[in-house]
């Protein structure tokens, strides 16, 4: 019988000799003639407590097997006739070596030799020897030290997700204790090193002489030495007293104690430490201090708020929600006040600022047919100015909302949408806010298309119909000068528009594309307004009437447009051939004037004391559209030009040619109105683009005036340049633009973008606005250099000929990394008119391995200011950082 792990044998001398022979024979021999080991160790060798089996050698695997095939023949215990003892483990314990194992029948003790492996009920023990003590139920792991394996891995003890590396560890089947001499583990993002640790059956530790990072490296650059830990997986580290150390060296900097959370799920909720600034005009300051509330799976909530000390403060609201296969969103709301300068001195001023972000997502799988997304920013227009560091937020100066709702009938071409949208620029401070805007949507289609067509298409089965219905309310408004409590319904512009587009194409010579269509419009408004000259008041008086008015307008054209292909071959020499492509069109559009009769949708009134009328329309400020003025038969003309070489090249196995764009695009455009009394021709349009070797792209476009220019009563004439002799046209505006981008190849195998975007890392990154910090190493550098040329004729009366206002801007930006860990980006200017620097800014990024450092200058200008920051890179120790900045209200540094 077994009784505690001891082998107990009713049987005579001659019995006992033959058994233990066979024993020898059966579980020694085998690991003696072979380097790889795998066996299942059965009661024999330790004990367990297994029913129904019986012991099998196997020399082809050279394992002891469990042979389920003699389960019938009786228990264990009946086959071997001794009894299993109660104290025995509760499982089979797995072991392998890539040496040898040894078993010594007098000790009880077993021993594996060379990469050593024990797996007993999830419990995985790995070392170079690895010895097991059937009396005691003691396994002792210790490590062996091979000078001609450099990187050889240290030995290791898992457990579900834990995992500790060690030099040496005695550990206790039967009372899952444990004893580990320096051991190393990894909870979370941190690294413990302890001296000694204590393992408890609750998986809990307790550790003496011990150093809590975040650095990866057996000897860290960083931590918090602390003399005795607990550890409590998944759940928190708590220490004693603890003293922060650097490269082995104690600082000043002492903790009465330690908190770390290590939950994975990386769900707590818990305070958030704040950092510090020092600004003349605000005083010291205390930044993004706060309370990170985790709700529940869905959603959570995230309060902070700087504080300084001369009064200025600001409050920050963050939210994150999600449902998934549903929605997902976050919204942020931020009040700021900001004084600067004493209460006493004139120059001190109070500025208030908030804003509001909501990005609401909506999958759509979720609910086939329907949409909901959402898209808001809505700031004051010094925010950025005033409250940020970041230099693409202080130069930003438009803002757009969008709330849409959108429903499609599935099989139905029938689309409508509602939405809100908003429109902000800070510059001129002008909001304008549309609540809401409906459309509906009907999509083209053939209404007299046969339901059962024999033969060809016929001429009337390709004219296409459709519908476009959109309402609008919108407000415009200043944004210092705005108050919801004054609002008022007058206040908002409001209409409707209908649509109905019909349309055909055909092709007719081959070669020749014709293209006609008809367009309907009906106007819905709720305001007319009169405006006439007074008198008496020598003032221009406006009467409006609030009121249903219903106008209407259509028109009608076609456009012609074909292809002309021009080839020159060469046979001989690298270059094999040219090849433009001119795309030529005319148009010719036709409206009747709606100002007059039968339409009468304008009214004549004076605008100054002459006797001078005027037409105008009662919709003016409709925002909607309104009838046009005036009759309309104009003719269209366009020309559109591409050029390509194709040379001859060796390095393309397949053609042996390549195609090099010389021109992507030559487009010349006017039109001429043949029902105008006076200024039939529109503006001569010319512009270009190409790009040179993938390097270079060059855009450049001009307008011409094509009639003539009274620089004493400073208007045109109806007489033509070319009738005055002086050309083609007269120049009014030309734009030309350079641009050229350089960068290295990516370092290492590039991971997949779309990889990147489905990690919640990224997104979260995205959701609360953290791109900018985010440093790519993978591509050592990078350079970006544009020029633009701006000219602008105006017609001056004092020189009786046109001057020229010029503008020219070169601007350079780009990055490079000087070491693998050093980056340096620069983004600056130069104004060669005004000979002015223009915005400049300076960020410079080390990364200090288990630390970032980062340095972000504006070294000039009003935004002159920076922005330091030294901290460690992991979150668990996100409020380990040293920050220093100047604010550019203090000017100086």
């Amino acid at each position: 019988m077994l009784s505690n792990g001891k082998i107990i044998l009713k049987i005579s001398s001659i019995h006992l000799l033959r058994f233990c022979f066979a024993l020898f024979a059966v579980m020694y021999l085998p690991f003696c003639t072979s380097a790889q080991i795998k066996s299942h160790i059965d009661s024999a060798l330790i004990p367990a407590k297994i029913a129904d089996t019986s012991v099998k050698s196997d020399t082809s695997g050279l394992s002891v097997k469990n042979d389920s095939t003699l389960q019938s023949s009786g228990s264990l215990e009946d086959r071997l006739g001794i009894k299993i003892s109660d104290d025995a483990l509760d499982d089979v314990v797995v072991a392998t070596a890539t040496d040898s194992a040894v078993m010594d029948i007098k000790t009880n003790n077993f021993r594996l030799y060379g990469e050593a492996k024990v797996d007993y009920d999830g419990r995985k023990l790995s070392a170079p020897k690895i010895e097991f003590n059937q009396n005691t139920n003691i396994a002792m792991a210790t490590d062996v030290v091979d000078t001609s394996k450099k990187n050889r891995p240290h030995p290791t003890f898992e457990q579900g997700a834990e995992k500790v590396s060690y030099d040496s560890l005695q550990y206790n089947f039967k009372s899952q204790r444990a004893i580990i001499h320096n051991a190393r583990s990894q909870y979370g993002e941190g690294f413990i090193q302890s001296e000694q640790i204590k393992r408890n059956p609750d998986k809990s530790l307790y550790g003496y002489r011990n150093i809590y990072t975040t650095c990866a490296l057996d000897h860290p650059h960083f931590g918090i030495r602390t003399n005795r830990i607990k550890i409590i997986p998944e759940q928190a580290i708590a220490t004693g007293s603890a003293n922060i150390e650097i490269e082995g060296v104690p600082t000043p900097l002492f903790l009465p104690f330690g908190y770390f959370p290590v939950n994975n799920e990386k769900h707590r909720s818990g305070f958030i430490l704040p950092g510090y600034t020092v600004e003349v005009n605000r005083g010291l300051g205390f930044l993004k201090g706060g309370y990170y509330l985790y709700l529940n799976d869905y959603v959570d909530l995230q309060l902070q708020t700087d504080i300084f000390t001369k009064g200025s403060f600001a409050g920050y609201l963050t939210s994150n929600y999600v449902n998934k296969y549903r929605y997902n969103g976050n919204v942020f709301l931020s009040y700021a006040l900001n004084k600067t300068g004493e209460e006493f001195d004139p120059l001190a001023q109070i500025t208030k600022d908030f804003a509001f972000r909501w990005t609401h997502s909506k999958d759509a799988k979720s609910l086939p047919g329907v949409n909901f997304n959402a898209n808001v920013n809505v700031q004051t227009g010094t925010f950025f100015v005033n409250n940020s560091y970041n230099t693409n937020q202080i130069l930003q100066n438009q803002f757009q909302s969008n709330i849409t709702f959108s429903k499609n009938w599935v099989g139905k071409p029938y689309t409508f949408t509602v939405s809100a949208t908003h429109n902000q620029n800070t510059a001129n401070k002008q909001v304008n806010v549309t609540l809401p805007d409906l459309s509906f949507f009907v999509n083209a289609r053939n209404p007299f298309q046969r339901k059962n067509p024999v033969g060809s298409v016929r001429w009337y089965e390709k004219i296409t119909v459709g519908y476009t219905m959109n309402s609008l309310n919108r407000i415009t408004f200043y944004d210092t000068a705005f108050q919801l409590s004054k609002l008022e319904f007058d206040d908002f512009q409001n209409g409707m528009r209908h649509s109905v587009p019909i349309s055909a194409n055909y092709s007719i010579f081959r070669f020749v594309t014709v293209s006609f269509n008809v367009a309907y419009n009906e106007y819905w408004n709720t305001l007319k307004t009169q405006r006439g000259y007074n008198d008496a008041t020598k003032k221009v008086d406006t009467l409006t009437e609030r009121g249903f008015a219903a106008s209407r307008d259509f028109n009608g054209g076609f456009t012609l447009n074909t292809q002309i292909y021009g080839m020159k071959l060469f046979k001989k020499g690298a270059i094999k051939g040219f090849r433009h492509v001119m795309r030529p069109s005319v148009g010719i559009n036709y409206r009747p004037d709606f100002a007059k009769s039968p339409f009468d949708y304008y009214y004549q009134a004076r605008l100054d004391s002459t006797q001078k009328l005027t037409y105008l329309s009662p919709y003016e400020q409709s925002i909607i559209g309104l009838p046009p003025q005036g009759r309309n038969g104009s003719v269209s003309f366009g020309l559109n030009n591409n050029l390509q070489m194709k040379v001859r090249n060796s390095k393309d196995t397949a053609t042996g040619f390549k195609n090099i764009v010389l021109l992507d695009a030559l487009d010349f455009n006017t039109s001429y109105n043949m029902a105008a009394d006076s200024f039939q021709w529109d503006f001569y349009r010319f512009s270009a683009r190409t790009n040179i070797g993938n390097l270079l792209n060059i855009n450049a476009s001009a307008n011409f005036d094509p009639y003539q220019w009274d620089y004493i009563a400073m208007r045109r004439t109806p007489r033509t340049t070319q009738a005055a002799g002086h050309g083609f046209g007269r120049l009014t505006t030309a734009q030309v633009g350079f641009g050229t981008s350089f960068r290295s190849k990516e370092k290492g195998k590039p991971k997949s973008a779309e990889a990147a975007r489905e990690t919640e890392d990224f997104r979260s990154l995205m959701r609360n606005n953290g791109y900018n910090n985010y440093v790519d190493f993978n591509i050592p550098w990078t350079v970006n250099i544009t020029y633009a040329f701006n000219l602008e004729r105006r017609a001056s009366a004092f020189s009786r000929s046109d001057s020229s206002v010029v503008s020219q801007t070169v601007t350079v930006g780009g990055d490079i990394n000087f070491t693998p860990r050093w980056k340096v980006a620069v983004n600056t200017g130069y104004n060669v008119v005004e000979k002015q620097i223009t915005f400049s800014s300076i960020d410079i990024y080390r990364d200090l391995h288990c630390w970032e450092m980062r340095l972000s200058m504006i070294p000039f200008g009003y935004r002159k200011s920076f922005n330091f920051s030294l901290n460690v890179k992991a979150q668990v120790l996100q409020d380990l950082r040293l920050t220093r900045r100047r604010a550019f209200q203090d000017a100086v540094f």
